[in-house]
């Protein structure tokens, strides 16, 4: 149905001819989540320069984070010009006016406000400039197309060359920069600070799937990213449900242990330890507030090249906890150490209990695991002061622990805590973004 539309609307505008379903379905890439709901304006704005200057539909309207996030449309974009409105948006790029009539108002009595065309006139049977840019739209795609092909064979030098060249026909091309990326990395592995340990590599991004720090052995799993929706009906403090897109980074394959805290901190402040327990230095260190798990971290960027480690934020940490296959109480006991009895009622050593579908363990149950993030209400937002480190406030707590019922495990259940204190069953997990490629020495 989609496609006979768009068939309808190029016939309509007698460009049908100059326009093939592949540039189409790049267009409505390259326009992201607006392309769902907004089919015609994407196509109308893929007519205009604007599409070439790189002038998004962020760009006029602003990134309309309710609208995106609603999903409902219940809020409108930041940015929707009607009347003489439309020409002061214009005048943000065109401070000069026109640059045909040199005008400054009134823009759209002879400019479509997405496709730059004159409404009242019938497109030219031939128009030089739009047919040379359809060639190099055409090119793009014949040079993507060559670039997948020596993708799929892992001849990376040669694939980048052709993403290379699908992006100085076609700049905006989302698809060649992404790809052009990956071929990069897969050129120059390195990244500093960590010992790549896996053979597995993410097609995605270019990147190892696990690797380790240098010098301390820690385990980090790669959480490639994307969109997903977070958040949970049941807990009125999770509410609404909306999406978040986060960016890929990696997260320690377990949760951090004695062994690791006593040899970067020198101590143990652990309430579960010694001959106690058969396997004390593979259990998480506990009873460590936020700002402990703030020290810890200090030290670690202070020793490792690079630095850049951190806790994660509260979305990354849900949108690595919901990478679990099911959470029916059966699927539960298989990745999660919780209720513990009387007679067990301690955590247990990391990696007990299986992995989920990322390859991390304990991501729910054991121990709870701060977040970056300050408590603040939902929809999650990264730009609202949340994610400061010296903001006051109380500080998330994710994943529950060994003493919780099922509920509390949940991964959309949030818990807000003291920075400073301390419990037993409260634990840490640690982040790194993505560091610069570096080739492998």
């Amino acid at each position: 149905m989609g496609r006979i539309v768009i068939a309808a609307i190029l016939l309509s505008t007698g460009l049908s001819s100059a326009w093939s379903q592949s540039q189409i379905d790049q267009q409505l890439k390259e326009a992201g989540v607006c392309a769902r709901c907004h089919v015609v304006s994407v196509l109308e704005w893929g007519m205009s320069g604007h599409r070439k200057a790189a002038t998004d539909c962020v760009a006029c309207h602003g990134s309309s984070r309710g609208h995106v996030a609603d999903e409902r449309n219940n809020v409108k974009p930041d940015r929707l010009p009607r009347g003489a409105a439309i020409a002061a948006l214009c005048a943000t790029c065109h401070k000069a006016g026109c640059p045909q009539t040199r005008k400054t108002a009134d823009c759209q009595t002879c400019h479509h406000v997405h496709a730059l065309l004159d409404p009242n006139k019938t497109p030219s049977s031939k128009d030089e400039r739009f047919e040379q840019l359809t060639l190099k739209w055409q090119a793009s795609v014949r040079h993507v197309a060559e670039g997948e092909r020596l993708f799929k064979a892992e001849q990376w030098e040669k694939a980048q060359s052709e993403f290379q060249a699908a992006l100085r026909d076609e700049p905006g091309n989302r698809v060649a920069a992404e790809r052009l990326k990956v071929c990069e990395r897969r050129l120059k592995p390195g990244l500093p600070g960590f010992e790549i340990v896996s053979k597995d590599w993410d097609t995605r991004t270019g990147l190892p799937v696990e690797v380790r720090i240098a010098g301390l052995g820690i385990a980090l799993v790669l959480v490639p990213g994307g969109e997903m929706d977070i958040g949970s009906d049941r807990f009125a403090g999770a509410r609404p449900v909306h999406t978040v897109r986060v960016e890929p980074f990696y997260l320690g394959k377990f949760e951090v242990t004695q062994a690791e805290w006593k040899g970067l901190m020198g101590s143990n402040p652990s309430a579960h330890q010694d001959k106690d327990f058969a396997n004390p230095d593979r259990m998480p260190v506990e009873q460590v507030s936020w700002e402990d798990a703030q020290s810890f971290i200090r030290k670690l960027n202070e020793r490792v090249a690079g630095g850049g480690f951190r806790l994660p934020t509260e979305a990354e940490w849900e949108f690595s906890a919901r990478a679990s296959e099911s959470f029916s109480a059966e699927a539960l006991a298989r990745v999660a150490w919780f209720n513990a009895p009387a007679q067990a009622f301690a955590p247990l050593p990391v990696g007990s209990k299986q992995p989920n579908k990322l390859g991390l363990f304990d991501m729910q149950g054991n121990v709870w695991e701060w977040c970056s993030s300050i408590y603040l209400p939902y929809p999650y937002d990264a730009s609202d002061g949340r994610e400061s480190p010296t903001a006051p406030g109380l500080r998330v707590l994710r994943g529950g622990g060994f003493a919780d019922t099922a509920d509390l495990l949940d991964p959309g259940m949030r818990h807000g805590e003291r920075p400073q204190r301390r419990l037993p069953w409260n634990g840490m997990r640690i982040a790194r973004s993505v560091p610069p490629n570096e080739p492998t020495p």
